[in-house]
């Protein structure tokens, strides 16, 4: 029997995307492992660009969300395992969907420092820089930690409290074909970067570039996470950016003991010391070491209110997580007094010696301007 042209077996979706009919699970896993896989697709970063896009536009449903992600982790076969970390401690999964809206500094992978010096487990699985100045692997490369392999990085979390888990490395079929390729978000972005972490974790925090914070619970339900807060950010409904900021619309929802709790804004009068920014107090840097610089400065206690507060939201999301605070109020509080103690700095710098890293590469990024 003659092989059906994967080309035509791909059209069959854009059809159905066209004509706006239903495209069923099936046929949705069929096409995507088509276009990342089949040696003989035509123009593949145009057919994946198409086929992801016209699902955004027709509106992922969360089960073609998730159908989307088990296809692209089966492609390399995800293996996980998890550090053993004291009885009764949460392990706190953190990761973003990127393809911000607003590109800021570096803002989730300081606040995971932070939560690691008021005492959370926190595993960050960590990746480069994509739509933005720098990543989380930039930043921990620039600051002068060393790259490790995950049993490696393991035994840091454990000491340290804070491990950062490179991910493309485990996925890197589906990686060469769809890394680097979108820079809006995706499908996929509902959930992907956080579901393949390595690390098995206990909680989520999920930072999402995209006002459809329920659907990404829905996503996170489906691969039975039991504890997840997924947090979007934008000052005008349009640019979203995946962490908690001082601007003016902030949107927070969770899953708690496996159901869908309501999804909510951010109340900023219960949070007095952090007043509302404009876009540009939170934008990255011009070049990669800029960017990094002022996430580095917030961590010594000496980064701008705006940038300080943004980290300490985060931080206190992953505290609430991790049960070491009661509410996101209570949480930034602490986290603020973290950062301007100068804790959160020390920690980065065991952090950094724990990798075998050297510290002379942030010694130097703190000697430049402010």
């Amino acid at each position: 029997m003659e092989e059906v042209n994967p080309n035509h077996e791909i059209a069959e979706v854009f059809y159905r995307l066209n004509v706006g009919v239903p495209i069923g699970a099936d046929l949705v896993a069929r096409t995507f492992k088509l276009i990342l896989t089949h040696p003989q697709v035509k123009a593949r970063d145009a057919q994946l660009g198409a086929f992801l896009n016209g699902l955004m536009v027709k509106g992922p449903t969360s089960s073609e969300v998730a159908t989307l992600i088990r296809t692209a982790l089966n492609i390399d076969g995800l293996i996980r395992f998890r550090p053993s970390i004291p009885q009764g401690e949460v392990l706190v999964g953190v990761a973003g969907s990127g393809k911000k809206g607003l590109k800021t500094f570096n803002i989730s992978t300081p606040a995971c420092i932070v939560a690691a010096t008021l005492g959370a487990y926190v595993a960050k699985p960590g990746s480069g820089a994509t739509s933005s100045v720098s990543g989380s692997r930039d930043f921990a490369a620039v600051v002068g930690a060393k790259t490790l392999t995950h049993q490696e990085m393991s035994d840091v979390l454990l000491s340290t409290k804070f491990g950062l888990f490179p991910i493309e490395d485990l996925i890197p079929k589906f990686d060469g074909v769809y890394g680097g390729k979108t820079f809006g978000p995706t499908p996929l972005s509902f959930g992907l970067p956080a579901i393949a972490n390595p690390i098995v974790c206990d909680a989520f925090l999920y930072g999402l570039s995209h006002p459809k914070v329920r659907l990404s619970l829905e996503v996170f339900r489906s691969f039975k996470c039991k504890e997840v807060m997924v947090v979007a950010s934008s000052h005008d409904n349009i640019h979203y950016v995946d962490e908690l900021t001082p601007l003016q619309k902030n949107t927070i929802g969770k899953i708690s003991g496996g159901l869908i709790k309501d999804v909510e804004e951010l109340n900023f009068a219960s949070v007095n010391q952090c007043p509302l920014c404009n876009p540009a107090d939170l934008q990255s840097g011009e070049s990669l070491i800029e960017n990094i610089h002022f996430a580095v400065k917030v961590l010594e206690g000496k980064g701008t209110a705006p940038r300080e507060c943004a980290v300490a939201l985060n931080a206190a999301a992953i505290l609430v997580l991790s049960n070491k605070a009661a509410t996101v109020e209570e949480g930034f509080r602490a986290s603020l007094d973290a950062i301007r103690s100068g804790r959160c700095l020390t920690k980065l710098e065991e952090f950094i010696e724990a990798t075998g890293g050297n510290k002379k590469s942030l010694h130097m990024l703190l000697g430049g301007n402010s």
